[in-house]
């Protein structure tokens, strides 16, 4: 059970980062818990995503750990918890402004698929970061940013 649980985040989740994998995910089904750590966070989609402006590139996203809650029996009436520890992100001024992201309309992370009971789950889930740490660089000069408790 646990490794079909597994298969179906990783199929979720792998749009949104670069290494995730079976292996990096600690699960109780039981309990309704899960761990995931040290997840590089895929640059282009969180670029299209954040709607950065053409001037603006990220260059590298980390989050060291991911920890969900989920309670089965009521899982159309509770929200999916799901808190990140720490996030850092770097990010650069482009010299040349880059292309606008995904000019189709769709963006790259959608399922693509009708809108159904696990688009209602995900979209009513609660998210909680802990810290996030932004660096900002440019030839011009370096910016560092601290935010915590994001809710």
């Amino acid at each position: 059970m646990a490794s079909l649980i597994k298969g179906q985040i990783v199929k979720h989740l792998s749009k949104f980062t670069k290494n995730l994998s079976p292996d990096k995910i600690q699960i109780s089904t039981l309990k309704g818990e899960g761990e995931l750590t040290n997840l590089e966070l895929n640059e282009e989609v969180l670029m299209e995503l954040m709607d950065l402006p053409t001037w603006l590139r990220l260059k590298k996203a980390v989050c060291n750990r991911v920890n969900i809650k989920i309670q089965w029996s009521k899982l159309k009436s509770q929200p999916i918890q799901l808190f990140l520890d720490e996030i850092d992100i770097s990010m650069e001024m482009c010299d040349d402004l880059r292309q606008p992201d995904n000019a189709s309309g769709l963006p790259s992370y959608s399922s693509g698929g009708r809108y159904g009971f696990g688009d209602r789950v995900v979209d009513g889930m609660s998210l909680q970061i802990n810290t996030v740490n932004i660096s900002f660089t440019s030839k011009a000069f370096q910016a560092s940013l601290n935010v915590s408790m994001l809710r």
